[in-house]
């Protein structure tokens, strides 16, 4: 959680984005501290309402914060250092995971066996790329102001 803590605080900084950082801005943006609650309640919850809820902000006046662009952005920053960071502890845990399917493939139980296997083989397929971050995706603002 601190990377999109990190990237909230320099948000409400005003501070300028270097080109290519999860967190860049195209603007320089300042988030009052119910705002910045409102983008932690959006990132913990699928639900406007929810948010709205756990940040402690009506509804309606979340709603007018999403169609803010310097709200938006802001959000989008912190999904974005959030999912980098979310990324970075699933590959951290690979290692530790193929050792497991490895003492799996000598277990007793032959099924134990065929689905480390599988498993294996599964993730062998796996196309190989830079899984990077995902651009801004205004379909999730939308859907969440429907």
């Amino acid at each position: 959680m601190s990377k999109i803590w990190d990237a909230l605080q320099k948000v409400e900084r005003n501070r300028e984005y270097e080109p290519g950082t999860p967190t860049e801005l195209p603007y320089r943006v300042q988030l009052t501290p119910k705002q910045m609650a409102a983008v932690r309640g959006l990132l913990a919850t699928d639900s406007l309402v929810k948010a709205a809820e756990l940040s402690g902000v009506k509804e309606s006046t979340l709603r007018k914060w999403l169609e803010q662009p310097s709200f938006v952005g802001a959000y989008y920053a912190a999904g974005r250092a959030q999912l980098a960071q979310s990324l970075q502890r699933l590959r951290s845990m690979t290692g530790d995971a193929v050792d497991v399917l490895r003492t799996a493939l000598e277990d007793e139980d032959p099924m134990v066996r065929i689905r480390a296997a599988a498993a294996i083989l599964n993730g062998a397929a796996l196309p190989q790329s830079d899984a990077g971050v995902p651009e801004e995706d205004e379909s999730r603002s939308e859907e969440l102001t429907r």
